[in-house]
């Protein structure tokens, strides 16, 4: 196989694909290095909240092709490059609005404050992308016996096509992320209505420990006190067998009498 000769054809065939996407950075052999620009234009699944429209910027991978001596009979070295570009012009400034919206903000307690809307769609970037990228095209060229072919064309298909589904999936994360985080805050805010629920225990705690700080037990012994003029009731005296059998009626009349007030209140 001429491999020079080889290359040269491939080369002129990319140049007439991708007249304005093409930049040949080295035209001699050995060593040709070219550069194609694929613009990756993701649609958001039928399911997202968001639309083509949502997506603020334009995401441009630079990918560079450097041939070895015998290509196609070994695989080329890929290197990709990411690029963000805005889709409308913002005007001056915009730097510092961009900074403004990428601003975190965080409740009192340090926790970061959930919107109710983001613009999803531009939180994501290519880079975590690049790497992956380049590995499973190393094994594609393995798997779909590219070599000892020209492949130029059919990575770069392939760069665009996985690029587009990487950002649906990755979209597809984030809303679910999202979605999980306002569920949580709004838990928290429902929270501060719903209280703590009150059972018997929990009620006959709360009563022991209320008259116990306000001394409403010993209030009340003092007040009956007070009402007696220090003298036993009918109850206490009858409690502790100090009455005579000739104040028994009385007495027993006195107790009936108090238990229903008790009984009444």
């Amino acid at each position: 196989m001429d491999y020079q000769e080889e290359q040269k054809q491939e080369l002129e065939i990319l140049e007439s694909i991708y007249p304005d996407e093409l930049t040949v950075l080295q035209a001699e052999y050995p060593g040709i290095q070219l550069q194609i620009d694929v613009t990756v234009d993701p649609v958001p699944m039928e399911n997202s909240s968001y639309t083509v429209d949502s997506i603020s910027n334009r995401h441009i991978l630079h990918v560079r092709f450097t041939l070895p001596d015998n290509y196609p009979d070994e695989a080329p070295v890929i290197d990709i490059e990411p690029e963000e570009v805005p889709k409308f012009n913002r005007g001056d400034g915009s730097d510092e609005e961009e900074e403004e919206e990428n601003e975190v903000e965080y409740d009192d307690h340090g926790n970061p404050i959930v919107s109710d809307f983001e613009n999803l769609p531009d939180k994501i970037h290519f880079d975590e992308f690049v790497e992956e990228c380049v590995e499973k095209l190393n094994l594609q060229v393995e798997e779909d016996m590219l070599l000892g072919m020209q492949m130029c064309f059919a990575l770069v298909s392939n760069i665009k096509d996985a690029a587009e589904q990487w950002f649906q999936e990755r979209l597809s994360e984030l809303e679910k992320e999202h979605d999980r985080m306002l569920l949580e805050k709004e838990q928290e805010e429902q929270k501060k209505f719903r209280g703590t629920k009150v059972t018997r225990e929990t009620y006959l705690a709360w009563r022991s420990k209320f008259r116990e700080e306000f001394g409403l037990d010993e209030r009340d012994a003092q007040r009956r006190l007070q009402a007696h003029q220090g003298r036993l009731s009918g109850r206490q005296i009858f409690e502790q067998g100090l009455a005579g059998d000739e104040d028994m009626a009385e007495d027993e009349e006195s107790v009936v009498s108090e238990g229903v007030k008790a009984l009444a209140v």
